[in-house]
């Protein structure tokens, strides 16, 4: 089957489901397009004049605007979350792209701000970790579903390739690790095993003895510092500058925990990159997209964090390296999504990096739990500059 007539049998279920649900598609598959064709479709078939998209961020509803600039539909408004819940809407249709994201506290207020007669929701993983997307599936539930394999089988997504590299931390940031890990565990000791700990932390971090919110500062101390060893390894920068050095023809993007590692990263990548997060103005973050997608410039990467996990469409991204991320498998999906997108020719190729024996490679096993272990290489910094350049030359 060919991608429109599986958008076309996606919308047949809509149908069925009385033109309320979630479109469950993963990147790549073509999820803004199946919402214009539900638009074109329900002004014909139910004469509807008014929609509205609801977008997490600016990028995305630039990108919703000139699809339905380009699409010559016209009836519909594209709002950016935080100004959407704000405001009350009265509309024939309500799209929410990337709905999973509004099941946060100030999120799920959109619900109770619109009244619609039909509501599509979008998305490519609804499931969320913290199992707040129940609060979604009170306004509507999954009427289609299509899985990664799914895309894959049928060219919907360009096929790809995951690397889990090791990245040893330094001997310095490694002793402070160990330091910190210790700290964790032996307060952990004192209040319980895993979770049982973690909630008394909770609980003794407001405590009126002394002791115990002494205790439990330190058991969050320790774990914040483990994590932010792991999340800021010093090697990781040399070792993203070699991966990017090794595919001088692809573009791409490298996913930082954080804004300061971002700009590490850009420091040592130089011409071939820029940084696009949070601390930009709109109109620097504008200008980094220009520039990225313009073919005539030497700007073949950026550096992000959490700001492009979702609405970067670019089909030429080809690598993505993941310097930092967390354990959630949402996450994991948001990031691989920028890099699939199906050209023909193309294979992706998808890179965690990790520190090993630590804390950081449990949320990379925690994140890519489900992932087909046949599209997993496990190797350290090394074994994958030597994989890849075997490869180059087994092609050359």
């Amino acid at each position: 089957m060919n991608r429109d007539d599986r958008q076309i049998l996606g919308l047949s279920k809509w149908s069925k489901a009385s033109f309320k649900g979630i479109a469950q598609y993963p990147t790549g598959f073509g999820k803004t397009y199946t919402a214009i064709r539900a638009i074109v479709g329900m002004i014909k078939r139910k004469g509807i004049s008014s929609v509205v998209v609801v977008v997490p961020t600016i990028t995305l509803k630039e990108q919703w605007e000139n699809e339905l600039a380009k699409n010559k539909v016209k009836i519909a408004s594209v709002y950016v979350i935080n100004s959407a819940v704000k405001l009350n809407h009265d509309c024939d249709l309500l799209i929410l792209d990337e709905v999973h994201r509004y099941a946060a506290e100030t999120f799920k207020k959109i619900f109770e701000r619109s009244a619609y007669k039909y509501i599509l929701g979008l998305t490519a993983t609804l499931e969320r970790e913290d199992g707040l997307h129940d609060i979604i599936l009170e306004h509507m539930q999954v009427f289609d579903t299509i899985t990664i394999e799914d895309a894959l089988k049928h060219s919907w997504i360009s096929p790809y390739k995951i690397y889990n590299v090791m990245v040893d931390l330094a001997p310095d940031e490694l002793a402070a690790y160990k330091k910190a890990d210790a700290s964790f565990r032996f307060y952990s000791m004192q209040m319980g095993r895993g979770m049982e700990a973690f909630k008394t932390a909770k609980e003794w971090i407001s405590s009126d003895d002394n002791v115990e919110r002494g205790k439990a500062a330190a058991y969050y101390n320790s774990m914040r510092s483990r994590k932010k060893i792991c999340l800021n390894n010093s090697n990781k920068i040399s070792a993203v500058k070699t991966i990017v050095d090794l595919f001088p023809d692809r573009n791409g993007l490298t996913f930082s925990a954080n804004t300061d590692f971002a700009d590490s990263l850009q420091k040592v990548l130089g011409d071939v990159s820029l940084t696009f997060h949070s601390k930009l103005t709109k109109k620097s973050q504008g200008i980094v997209m220009k520039t990225f997608k313009d073919k005539r410039t030497k700007v073949r990467i950026i550096n992000t964090c959490k700001a492009l996990n979702e609405g970067l469409d670019v089909p030429e991204c080809s690598i993505g390296i993941v310097a930092g991320s967390n354990s959630t498998a949402l996450t994991f999906i948001q990031q691989l999504g920028r890099v699939i997108r199906h050209v023909p020719g193309k294979e992706a190729i998808f890179i965690n990096l990790y520190s090993p024996d630590t804390q950081e490679e449990k949320w990379l096993e925690k994140r890519m739990r489900g992932v087909d272990p046949s599209f997993i290489t496990a190797v350290s910094i090394k074994g994958f500059v030597n994989l890849i350049k075997l490869e180059q030359n087994v092609h050359n």
